[in-house]
């Protein structure tokens, strides 16, 4: 019942989207679609990281062409960067960066799509049009997105100012997208591709120098800890 509810909005997003899905359980192993993500240490070993994609859609332009990297989610999830920044949350901006170099494209964004069972909170006097427009905020996409109204509205075609109801985007009414902290341009989509480079070998370091020290994290802002 879940996964069904969730499909409509899924096929939604693509029916409003000049992006087309470039594969589903996309693999970075030997012998899978993309090879195993290889890093070399200052020490000359190599660390090897494979993993799966849930799904790469692609949008091509004049321009180049573009990706996009989507992770499903039995939960409603956001990309945190102070969490990228401690390197908690590196997995899709791993794969992006990865899948950017190897297809030699541009990144559009990282999102995750949740695949629930929302509940809504209202009174009687609501419509039919209203509980499904609330519905759709529910099943927005999370997540990093280029701060290119162009590529932005492939997304969302049905986007021309406001807020989309499908990624996190918003454009104003001078035809731009708004500064918001889900929203990134090409330069600090690169810096946070590198970033993600230097902070893999750091931990790449410390996994082969045997630190496996108990050290659990704790996130002061929401008093957040895996223990």
């Amino acid at each position: 019942r879940v996964v069904t509810k969730s499909m409509n909005y899924i096929v939604n997003s693509l029916k409003y989207s000049e992006f087309e899905v470039l594969g589903h359980e996309l693999e970075f192993k030997e012998g899978k679609k993309y090879p195993p993500i290889t890093f070399e240490l200052d020490n000359g070993k190599k660390v090897e990281i494979t993993g799966k994609i849930d799904r790469i859609d692609i949008a091509k332009t004049p321009d180049g062409n573009y990706i996009r990297i989507i992770d499903y989610k039995s939960s409603i999830k956001n990309i945190d960067l102070n969490e990228v920044l401690a390197g908690l949350q590196l997995q899709l901006l791993t794969y992006l960066d990865a899948a950017c170099k190897i297809d030699k494209v541009f990144p559009a964004g990282v999102l995750y799509f949740p695949v629930i069972d929302p509940l809504l909170n209202c009174d009687k006097q609501v419509s039919e049009e209203q509980i499904k427009e609330e519905l759709q905020k529910q099943f927005k996409m999370k997540g990093l997105i280029l701060a290119d109204v162009n590529i932005v509205k492939k997304m969302d075609t049905n986007l021309s100012s406001g807020n989309s109801n499908i990624i996190p985007a918003y454009v104003n009414k001078s035809g731009e997208i708004s500064d918001k902290a889900n929203v990134l341009n090409r330069k600090q989509f690169e810096m946070l591709q590198n970033y993600m480079e230097k902070i893999i070998k750091q931990i790449s370091n410390e996994i082969l120098d045997g630190n496996i020290n108990i050290e659990p994290y704790y996130y002061i802002k929401n008093r957040k800890t895996p223990c």
